[in-house]
Parts: structure tokens; sequence; C-alpha cells
């Protein structure tokens, strides 16, 4: 992984009297809040350590510029597809700001030079500590741009991360594709040679779930649609609101009611047969969507919200509300192992896959477009 040190922009916290409020807002406002004066640039190329310290845990990683052809190139891999929608959304922004606000989330097999190199950095004081109250977080940064230090992490990640994983971040770097060739096109006034990125090893970062609300409308009845869904689950019903307690098992929330499925043997020995690692977001996609309420185009239907699993009940509960016969499915979470064997395969997972902890913050430090 060819890293490469920028100069980075960071609000300046002493004229911030709310940074919760700031960070919430600058997603919409930013270019107005650079005019107004509230970020510092770093007058020298870095790249920088990052900890995120929260209620419970801490986690660690690298904020540093990547070479875009580790993009072009296939080093830097997705393993699901994004929402036209919303890809379309973040190009306009992105080119609207000038600038890159929130890093791509990459993550990368854990080797022990970077853990200790990270650890050693912890023990000193942070250059910038920022400390968000309503998510109890700090975060702190400590800027690398010594000429031994800036040679020693660049030749390790060289060296041993030889392609990253995308965690966080699969609009963003749809759009800086598509950015790069604009740019050798000339239809675009920037020469995008590098990328924002926070590289964290998978030992710092949780995977969870990311569930759907799926609107059936008013031509299925609950009662048919379970009935089609039998031929594929065993289903129970529940007497309370319960996630899934393992893999190849579903839990469903339709017509006020609480079921557990599970995929009946037959189903998975079927599509076992063609994928060597089987995943429920698959056969959700393929099976339900698809066969059951016939979705060919699952990055275009606006009739399914993604419900991160972070959320739990109450963001199935909230988005239910506002659909006409709605059905609530909550999955099992992926395993960085299976992230990885998709995304080494190029076998793409469908949309919101999976939700990465912990979250980049908006505008925490930015990389401007040149």
């Amino acid at each position: 992984m060819k890293l490469i040190p920028f100069q980075g922009l960071f609000p300046k916290s002493n004229l911030i009297a709310d940074l919760d409020s700031f960070f919430s807002n600058v997603k919409f406002n930013y270019s107005q809040i650079v005019e107004n004066g509230f970020y510092d640039k770093d007058p020298s190329e870095a790249v920088y350590l990052y900890q995120i310290v929260g209620k419970k845990n801490s986690h660690y990683g690298l904020v540093a510029a990547v070479d875009i052809q580790e993009l072009i190139t296939d080093k830097i891999l997705p393993h699901e597809k994004t929402l036209a929608a919303k890809e379309q959304e973040q190009l306009q922004l992105t080119l609207e700001r000038k600038a890159f606000i929130k890093p791509i989330l990459l993550g990368f097999k854990p080797f022990k030079g970077f853990k200790d190199f990270a650890e050693k950095q912890i023990k000193s004081n942070p250059d910038v500590e920022l400390k968000l109250k309503s998510k109890k977080e700090i975060h702190r940064f400590w800027k690398i741009n010594s000429g031994e230090e800036l040679q020693l992490i660049s030749k390790m990640f060289k060296k041993k991360v030889s392609k990253s994983y995308i965690a966080d971040g699969h609009h963003r770097c749809s759009i800086s594709k598509i950015l790069w060739n604009q740019s050798q096109n000339q239809t675009v006034p920037y020469k995008l040679e590098s990328i924002l990125t926070v590289l964290m090893p998978f030992d710092q970062l949780v995977i969870n779930d990311f569930n759907r609300v799926i609107e059936l409308g008013n031509d299925i009845y609950p009662s048919n649609f379970i009935a089609k869904l039998s031929k594929y689950f065993k289903i129970v019903e529940l007497k309370s609101k319960a996630k899934p307690s393992t893999k190849y098992e579903i839990t469903m929330f339709i017509d006020e009611q609480w079921y557990r499925l599970r995929w009946k043997k037959s189903v998975l020995k079927k599509y076992g047969k063609k994928h060597k690692v089987l995943l429920d977001y698959f056969l959700l996609n393929e099976i339900v969507l698809k066969k059951i309420l016939c979705i060919e185009d699952v990055r275009n239907h606006d009739g399914i919200k993604y419900i991160p699993g972070v959320e739990k009940f109450k963001g199935i509960y909230k988005a239910a509300r506002n659909m006409d016969s709605p059905v609530g499915m909550m999955l099992f979470p992926l395993s960085d192992t299976e992230i990885c064997y998709y995304a080494d395969n190029e076998k793409i997972l469908p949309p919101k896959s999976s939700y990465f902890e912990p979250r980049v913050i908006n505008g925490m430090l930015v990389q401007e477009l040149k």
C-alpha cells in the first residue's frame, strides 16, 4: 500500500463552541464553514496515527492519503455493491466541496510492526485532541512527518499491506474512480492522485449486522408472504423480539409479530455447491428479494430501508412505521474472514451487508482536491 503524506485541514476547536453541533452540520455546510475560517491547514505534509477512545473500547489506525492507483488497480477491494442514488449524491457533494471531508475506512490484516509503532505513539501526547460529548468519544491524532518515522511507516505498509478492504466508504471509492477517470479526460479541474483513508487492522474493527425493512405493498398479504417463505425456511413464531443467534438464521418482524427463520438444508446444499462461502445476505437477496418479491435491482429500489445493527430494534420499528405492509429482516453479522474471501474472489455482496465500527466523523480531518 503506497502512502502519500498530505496537508490536512483540522477544525479550529478554540473557535467552536459545540463540537458535536459543528460535526453534525459540516456535511451540509462545509464550503461555508471553510470560507468562514473554521479550519486550519497544516503547514507541512504528514500522515497521522489516529485513536478513537469510546465508552467501552478504543481503536487505532493510520490516517493517510493513499495513491489512487491502489484503487484503480484493485488493491483496495470492495465486498458489496453501491446504491446508485447515494453514489450520485456523494459525487455532487464532493465536487461542490472541492474536498474529501470524510476518510474511507479500510481494513487490513494485522501485523506486529504496526501494533508496536501505534502503541509507542499512543504513549506520547497527541498533536490534536477532539472530544465529542454526545458520543462520549475522544479523537486523538499524532502527526508523523519526521523523515525517519515517515520512512518507517511508509516502508511498513508498502511491504506488509499488499491489499486492503473497504470497511466504510464503498460509495466514496466508487466516486473517486469516477473523478479519477474524469481528471484523466480533463473534464474536472483536479488532478486526482490520492484518496483520504483511515487504515485500521481488522483486530481494531467491529463488524455489525446491517438489516433491512422492505415494503411489501398492498398486493402482498403477510400470510401469503410467510407461506412463500416456508418453501425455503423453517419458521417459528417468537414470543418476543430477538436478533439472530447464529449464521443461517434470520429474525423477521411482520404484522406486529416476530419470527425466527432458518434456511432449510436443501437450500444451503443447493446454493452451497456454487458458493464455497455462503452468506445470509446473498441468500436473502437471491431468494427473498429476487425470487419471492421480484426485486431485480436492489441498487435502485426505493422500497428497501437499510438499518445498521447498532440501531437494533428501534431502527426496525421506526422504518416500519413509515411503510405500507412492512417486513423487517435482521441478519447475523459477517466475519472479517468472510468479507476478505468475497472481496478476494470478486464475489460482490448486495449493498449494505456490513456496518463497521468505529465510525469516522465527517469533517474531523479533511483533504482538499487539487
